[in-house]
């Protein structure tokens, strides 16, 4: 009886303990949370929510921000709802979803948007090769950002509603590379994925087209708080940082249209990009005929392939773009 009671007391006083610690966090979350409320909109962005609830005990935070309104300089965003929940005990995996609209105002340039959706989702996950400097929030990188959502439409509401952009579906993902992260230098790598179904492009007479695009960015830091730093493109362009791009293609049935375009991009010394840039087109340069001459249109569709599509590629060389030999445009440093 007696080992009975205090099996019982042990079991009161940690149900008790873990009690305490839940409400504090929930507690802590929520301060952190309002206190993105007092700051100005100016130096720092400012976040209110007109319904802040915390819940999910004992195993789960469930943090759900209603009516949110974000402010940073001229930039307003507006969300119908944001909820973001983690685990107690896989703190690195938080999952999210919205509730539509989106709107977004620029106070600068006087454009309104709206963004619809029928279902936003995903998840982030984060990786740490140093649990114990991960502790003290050093060391953490991207392991995984899934995003997925149906049925968008983006809404120009400045005069009226002009639809600029409907997607039947949108999926992206940002993955981290692990046998290409150099953990004595301070570098990881990230393998991009994006897809679009049933993409409408209204004013550019886009119909039901299907995109998707594969990217890989190496050299980046393996420390997120990096990312914020002023120097951060002079620091990866230092470790030999590059963009690759392994794909990105587009296609619609009517009428038949198709682009697929691969290369590679990495920044000098003086900021200026340099690089390949390989396209295959067919149809797409087509909406150009009646604005570019003849012989023009021809350099930019390059050499004709079997199927009917033309192969091309652009070089970057100190920020100058050129089409063979000819300059097309001179790119501005990015430092």
């Amino acid at each position: 009886m007696r080992k009975f009671m205090w099996l019982a007391i042990a079991v009161v006083v940690v149900v008790g303990l873990w009690t305490a610690g839940w409400v504090w966090a929930a507690g802590e979350a929520t301060r952190q949370i309002k206190l993105l409320g007092e700051a100005d909109g100016e130096t720092m962005p400012k976040l209110t929510c007109g319904t802040l609830d915390v819940s999910g005990f004992p195993f789960r935070f469930d943090l759900e921000c209603l009516d949110a309104t974000l402010i940073d300089q001229d930039l307003t965003a507006t969300f119908a709802g944001l909820k973001g929940s983690v685990l107690v005990y896989a703190p690195s995996h938080l999952i999210f979803s919205a509730k539509a609209p989106f709107a977004l105002a620029d106070a600068f340039s006087g454009s309104q948007r709206r963004l619809d959706f029928g279902a936003l989702e995903g998840s982030l996950r984060l990786t740490s090769t140093d649990l114990i400097r991960g502790l003290g929030g050093e060391g953490w990188r991207i392991a995984r950002f899934s995003l997925v959502a149906d049925d968008l439409a983006v809404t120009d509401i400045v005069a009226g509603e002009i639809v600029e952009a409907r997607a039947k579906h949108v999926e992206a993902h940002l993955l981290d590379v692990p046998e290409l992260h150099d953990q004595a230098a301070g570098t990881a790598a990230l393998r991009g994925y994006l897809t679009t179904t049933a993409l409408d492009l209204p004013g550019l007479q886009v119909i039901a087209a299907d995109t998707s695009a594969e990217v890989e960015l190496t050299a980046v830091p393996d420390d997120l708080r990096a990312f914020g730093e002023p120097d951060a493109l002079r620091r990866w362009q230092a470790a030999g940082g590059a963009l690759s791009l392994a794909k990105l293609a587009g296609s619609q049935p009517q009428p038949e249209e198709r682009f697929e375009i691969t290369g590679a991009l990495k920044l000098n010394g003086g900021g200026y990009p340099e690089g390949e840039i390989n396209y295959t087109t067919k149809g797409v340069l087509d909406r150009f005929a009646q604005f570019v001459p003849a012989m023009q249109l021809a350099m930019l569709r390059g050499a004709p392939n079997a199927d009917g599509s033309f192969r091309n590629t652009l070089t970057i060389v100190d920020g100058q773009v050129k089409l063979l030999a000819v300059p097309l445009a001179q790119l501005l440093p990015l430092f």
